[in-house]
């Protein structure tokens, strides 16, 4: 009796893996990783290729332990998309892998760059520079229980540290990253707890040196960059930057004769016509006002005896000034709870002796952030025990303090006939571009967790996490371009028709999230069915101009 034939179906999700590995081949990454490791593993594939495997990984924005990446592959198709067999993502080759990749994080990088400014048509006229920590679990130290150092350039010390999301005392490293827009064009791991001072020199240096010309950009960070050091570096090297200023006791008094200056009516505020893309929703009445005044300051090169000019310019936003004085009247209502709740406590408890009352006085103004806007004097004696606490609010320092609602101060170089002091204004609001990008390394990437204890390692993940972001940022320019271009826009992106023009990377992979291959076997063949792409897939993947799938 003939034995009857079966026909089996197998459905294998692999979601945006050939997105991925379509914009990897377009910026030669298999080819510039294989030429930049001098060795490669003994097997039917080669480490640019296994590195692709924890890229795609970490862009389904649910990333494994490297020890799981193998199980993972099998299951989610990888084997299919990258010809690879899972027993060969082994830990043993895995951490050769980084350890490599860590060797050669500057040349990998920078080719990769490379290829994305010609390819995409990048034009980086304007930079943003930005820091992040970035926090660990378990031990980060060697035997003697000091941070471990292994050997190369640019392999950080995991360190304890402040994390600038408020995590104290874990083991971190600093990140740090210049953008175009959102896209990355440099990074650094540094060791933990490393100050954002010397990083925005470092780093314009390296970009300088491997990547790009800096003639016609302008560099925008933080405060940071506005320290002397720093600007006086970039003055010398012609190096372009906007900063905010701090708030520091020469720029307060800067401002307060400024101040003086426009109410006399020497100066005027200038209006700058910005509308963020969130304030654009609100009817016009309601939308932020924005207004600029600009001064000339001094800066001085001591070592070579030039005096540079810079330009102040001093923003006031009406949002601000409505948040200023919003937390100005909060902060002076908690204080004065504050001390009647102390005065009605005097002689009680511990309340008793005169340098404990004060303590607790200069603690609770500044637990309510009022310290400035009162005094306060305690009469009585530790003997006698007849305390008093008399209190007024110091209006002077109130109202000093009312003149700087709104305000901000931007320090720059950049000629005024290049930006006017109110597109000085817009152009730092752009820093948002590598905040945003930030926030993308942190999720959906999820730099953390990582479940690696050697920093070479470490250093060796981070490059290819990098790549990830690389490669999505990439994909939301491009789309975000085209759109600008044509005036289309991706349909069906967006639930309930809410498509718009600016598509996030985000939403673009997770519409590739449910694609998946076909296995069919059948009398001991087996073959492999691309379904065809749905709508807004494939106007993603024509706008990224990407070869057909196969098939």
């Amino acid at each position: 009796m003939p034995v009857k034939a079966y026909t089996e179906y197998d459905t294998i999700v692999v979601g945006a893996a050939y997105l991925v590995k379509g914009i990897l081949q377009r910026l030669g990454f298999v080819s510039i990783v294989d030429e930049a490791l001098q060795s490669q593993p003994v097997i039917e594939t080669t480490y640019g290729n296994l590195a692709q495997i924890i890229i795609a990984n970490r862009l389904t924005f649910q990333p494994v332990p490297l020890y799981h990446l193998g199980d993972w592959a099998a299951e989610h198709g990888m084997t299919h998309v990258f010809g690879i067999e899972a027993k060969w993502l082994d830990d043993d080759r895995l951490g050769a892998l980084l350890e490599g990749l860590a060797d050669h994080q500057v040349s990998i990088w920078s080719r990769l760059v490379g290829n994305a400014l010609r390819y995409y048509k990048i034009a980086p006229e304007f930079l943003h520079a930005d820091t992040t920590s970035v926090y660990f679990e378990g031990q980060y130290e060697d035997e003697q229980g000091q941070p471990k150092r292994e050997s190369g350039e640019r392999v950080p010390m995991v360190v304890e540290g402040y994390n600038k999301d408020g995590q104290r005392n874990k083991a971190q490293l600093v990140l740090s990253l210049i953008t175009s827009g959102r896209v990355p064009l440099w990074y650094r791991p540094w060791d933990g707890n490393q100050t954002d001072g010397p990083v925005y020199l470092a780093d314009m240096t390296a970009l300088r040196e491997t990547l790009l010309s800096t003639s016609n950009t302008v560099l925008i960070g933080d405060r940071k960059l506005c320290n002397a050091e720093t600007m006086v570096t970039f003055c010398r090297q012609k190096q372009l930057f906007i900063g905010a200023h701090p708030w520091t006791d020469t720029a307060q008094a800067v401002w307060l004769e400024t101040w003086q200056e426009l109410q006399a009516g020497r100066l005027t505020w200038s209006e700058v016509e910005y509308v963020s893309r969130n304030n654009a929703r609100k009817p016009a009445e309601r939308r932020p006002r924005y207004q600029v005044c600009e001064v000339v300051r001094e800066l001085k090169d001591a070592k070579h005896g030039i005096v540079y000019l810079l330009r102040w310019v001093f923003t006031r936003s009406s949002d601000k000034a409505q948040r200023d004085s919003q937390q100005r009247a909060t902060a002076v209502q908690a204080g004065e709870e504050a001390l009647r709740r102390i005065a009605g406590l005097l002689g009680k408890y511990d309340y008793t002796s005169r340098k404990t009352i004060e303590v607790r006085i200069e603690k609770a103004l500044r637990q309510a952030k009022a310290q400035q806007y009162f005094t306060y004097t305690l009469r009585g004696t530790d003997e006698h025990q007849d305390w008093r606490l008399e209190w007024s609010q110091d209006q002077e320092a109130i109202t000093q303090s009312e003149r700087f609602d709104g305000i901000a101060l931007l320090c720059t170089n950049v000629p005024s006939e290049r930006l006017t002091a109110g597109e000085v204004m817009v152009k730092y609001k752009e820093q948002v571009n590598v905040e945003q990008s930030i926030d993308f390394i942190k999720s959906p990437v999820q730099v953390r967790p990582m479940w690696l204890h050697s920093p070479k390692r470490l250093a060796g993940l981070l490059l290819l996490i990098m790549v990830a972001v690389l490669v999505a940022a990439l994909l939301e320019h491009q789309v975000r371009h085209w759109i600008a271009r044509t005036g289309k826009l991706l349909k069906g992106l967006m639930p309930e028709g809410r498509d718009n023009p600016y598509p996030t990377a985000k939403a673009m992979l997770r519409a590739f999230q449910s694609y998946a291959l076909v296995i069919v076997r059948h009398q001991g063949d087996r073959q492999v069915h691309y379904p065809k792409l749905r709508s807004v897939q494939q106007q993603i993947w024509d706008v990224m101009d990407l070869a057909p799938l196969p098939g």
